[in-house]
């Protein structure tokens, strides 16, 4: 049984005092001590003492009963919430059958927790619980809902989801459809979206980057162009979530070659003043096109530059390319180079170069 001390010493006065009572409550493996906590909590006023005392409860988590650290989701202050969600995902398959009654209460709020809590679940949420967060009145938890079943890629909701990409009428929820899909969709999906899509290039603003990732997650080589002529048109808004499309759809397909307009949009991209964390990623997509002269030489003068990533992401782009400049390059950069990691791809590079003469796997977008 905990020490009557402890239990008035958390009605003192000064934080410190509460702090430490609660630390002791929580180190005395009491099977109440948990229930102590969360009753403090409901009256406790000091950000400290609170942290306190979630930290005692996420400590003693295992020995905690799943409802006491459910009812912190109706707590007041937004920390709180935030952190017995946290504690509530590490035991999502034990939290199932509490959270699924919040599921069917009238706080929106607790509703949208509950779905994203169980979304951790091991065993999965219930699919009933899903179709019921799809239709729910309150559209952040059916924006939720959408957004868990792409990040599970829970297959069997594909179809409702495409339903709602196409027929609602909330711009939030359209977005988040158009992401899930890229995740579980397939080509027959985009294909039922291009009546409302026909063109990357032409789809107005909010949804554009969404559908550049569906383009990244569900099609073929033939739509590189059509994300290449997005990026011409949209600029650099569109850069990075088209890049990692066009990645995305080069390493499905293997596609080893680019048409002369794709070639010269990305390429072109290539420019001192570029994003490095933009510019690895291009670096890293054109290596699927170094067999080309035009998209080689592109890429060759980062093997020298400043940036250590840059440079590597460069060399590693380089192994598909039989130019005879970049060879030189290369050896020439292999007999100054002091980083021995530079080093030692410049060296495996060089090995393969018996290799770099086989043809292209595939023929242009």
């Amino acid at each position: 049984m905990i020490d009557s001390i402890l239990i008035e010493a958390l009605s003192a006065a000064e934080d410190s005092a509460r702090r430490e009572a609660a630390q002791e409550i929580g180190e005395s493996a009491d099977p109440g001590a948990a229930d102590v906590l969360v009753a403090q909590l409901g009256k406790e006023n000091s950000r400290a003492v609170k942290e306190a005392i979630l930290r005692e409860l996420s400590r003693i988590w295992t020995a905690n009963p799943v409802d006491s650290i459910i009812a912190l989701l109706k707590d007041t202050d937004p920390f709180v919430r935030a952190e017995a969600a946290d504690m509530l995902q590490r035991r999502a398959n034990d939290a199932m059958e509490g959270l699924s009654r919040l599921m069917r209460g009238a706080d929106k709020d607790l509703r949208k927790f509950s779905i994203d809590i169980l979304s951790q679940a091991s065993i999965g949420a219930p699919d009933a619980l899903y179709f019921a967060a799809l239709k729910d009145p309150d559209i952040n938890v059916v924006i939720s809902a959408i957004e868990n079943i792409g990040s599970s890629r829970r297959v069997a909701f594909a179809d409702t989801v495409l339903v709602l990409a196409l027929e609602s009428t909330q711009p939030m929820a359209i977005c988040a459809c158009l992401e899930a899909l890229a995740l579980i969709g397939t080509k027959q999906t985009l294909d039922a979206l291009r009546p409302k899509y026909p063109d990357a290039a032409k789809v107005a603003g909010i949804y554009q980057q969404p559908f550049l990732k569906l383009l990244g997650g569900t099609a073929g080589p033939e739509s590189i162009e059509e994300i290449c002529r997005a990026m011409a048109q949209r600029g650099s808004s569109v850069w990075e979530v088209s890049i990692d499309a066009i990645t995305k759809i080069a390493s499905r397909h293997n596609v080893s070659q680019l048409n002369a307009f794709c070639e010269q949009e990305l390429c072109g991209l290539l420019k001192p003043e570029l994003d490095a964390g933009v510019c690895f990623h291009l670096l890293r997509v054109l290596g699927h096109f170094t067999a080309s002269t035009r998209v080689a030489l592109a890429v060759l003068p980062y093997v020298n530059n400043d940036d250590r990533t840059l440079a590597l992401a460069a060399v590693e782009s380089l192994a598909n390319s039989s130019d005879s400049a970049v060879e030189t390059a290369l050896h020439i950069l292999g007999a100054t180079e002091d980083d021995s990691e530079a080093g030692e791809e410049l060296q495996e590079l060089l090995r393969r170069r018996p290799r770099w003469n086989s043809p292209p796997s595939s023929s242009p977008n």
